[in-house]
C-alpha cells in the first residue's frame, strides 16, 4: 500500500484545545508527529469562538509551517453553523494548516461536499477523518475513498462507543477497530488509534498501543504530552525489527524464483511489502 510513496511519520497525534494557547509551544516540542489544534470536543461550548480566534492568531503569526510536526486543525462538524464558521476561518488564513481533521462524518457525501469547498481555497490541504459514528463505521470503506485528499482515518472510539451503547474497553470495540483498520488498508491510508484516556496509566497505554500496532494501526492519538514517548516507542521499529527486515529483503533480492526461506519461514511478496513498510517507517523517523 505504501511501497511506492514516501512515508510520512504519523505514529502520534497530540490534541491541544485551542482555548489554551499557553499549551501550544509545549505541544509542538512534545515529540508528537502530529499536533492538532482542537476546536471541537475538547473545547467547552462557551469558549468555541475564543478557541477559533486563538487558532487564527497561531497561524497568522507564521509565514510558513515546519515540516515536522504536522500541524492540523480539528474543526467542528462542517454541516453545523459553528463548523462552517471554523472552516471559513481556516480557508481565509494566509498560512494554512497542513490538514483538517473532520469529526462526525457519516457518509461519503459529507466528504465530497467538503472536497468541493476546499478545491479553490486550499487545493493542497489534506483531510484526516474521524470514524466515530455508527453510520461512518457502516460505510467506512466507501468514506475512505471519497476524496484523494484523505490521508488518514482516526478511530474515534469514545464517541463511537456511545453510539454503539458499548464501553470503551478493548474487547468491546475490537470489531469496530478492525473495521476501521480494514477500511484504511483497503484505501491505502494511514490509520490511527483512539486516545488512551487514563493519563497516569503508562503500562496500559503501552499495551493498548502495541495491540493497535499489531492490528495494523500506524499510530495512536494522545491527550497529554506525557503519553507521546510511549506511543512513539510502540510504533517505531526496533533495531531487531530493522535488522530482520534488511535480512529478508537481501535474501529475497537474491532469490531466483521470488520465493525464499529465511530462518525456517517461507517469504513471499506480502511479507516483502511488510518489510518495505518497516524500513520506510524506520527511515522516516530516523530509527
Amino acid at each position: 500500500m505504501h511501497q511506492n510513496t514516501k512515508i510520512k511519520p504519523r505514529r502520534s497525534l497530540l490534541f491541544i484545545p485551542a482555548n489554551r494557547p499557553d499549551r501550544f509551544a509545549k505541544a509542538l516540542a512534545s515529540g508528537a508527529d502530529m499536533v492538532c489544534l482542537e476546536l471541537e470536543d475538547g473545547v467547552a461550548q462557551g469558549e468555541k469562538e475564543l478557541a477559533r480566534e486563538n487558532m487564527v492568531a497561531f497561524f497568522n503569526a507564521r509565514s510558513s509551517l515546519p515540516a515536522y510536526p504536522e500541524i492540523l486543525v480539528r474543526i467542528n462538524a462542517p454541516e453545523e453553523p459553528i463548523g462552517k464558521a471554523d472552516l471559513e476561518a481556516v480557508l481565509n488564513l494566509a498560512c494554512k494548516p497542513t490538514a483538517l481533521m473532520i469529526p462526525k462524518v457519516r457518509r461519503a457525501d459529507d466528504v465530497t461536499e467538503l472536497d468541493k469547498k476546499l478545491a479553490a481555497a486550499a487545493p493542497d490541504m489534506a483531510i484526516h477523518l474521524l470514524i466515530e459514528t455508527a453510520e461512518a463505521l457502516e460505510y467506512a470503506s466507501t468514506i475512505a475513498v471519497a476524496s484523494q485528499r484523505i490521508k488518514m482515518l482516526l478511530f474515534g472510539g469514545v464517541d463511537l462507543a456511545a453510539e454503539l451503547r458499548a464501553t470503551t474497553g478493548w474487547e468491546a470495540l475490537l470489531y469496530a477497530r478492525g473495521r476501521v483498520a480494514h477500511a484504511g488498508a483497503l484505501a491505502g491510508l494511514d490509520v490511527m488509534d483512539m486516545p488512551y484516556l487514563a493519563i497516569e496509566d503508562e503500562t496500559g497505554l503501552a499495551e493498548e498501543a502495541m495491540r493497535a500496532r499489531d492490528m495494523g494501526y500506524g499510530g495512536k492519538a494522545a491527550i497529554h504530552p506525557r503519553q507521546i514517548a510511549a506511543i512513539n516507542k510502540a510504533f517505531t521499529p526496533t533495531a531487531e525489527d530493522i535488522s530482520h527486515a534488511k535480512k529478508i529483503m537481501a535474501a529475497y533480492a537474491n532469490a531466483p524464483r521470488g520465493v525464499v526461506v529465511v530462518d525456517g519461514k517461507l517469504i513471499e511478496k506480502p511479507v516483502i511489502l511488510k518489510m518495505q513498510y518497516i524500513l520506510a517507517i524506520a527511515d522516516a523517523v530516523g530509527a
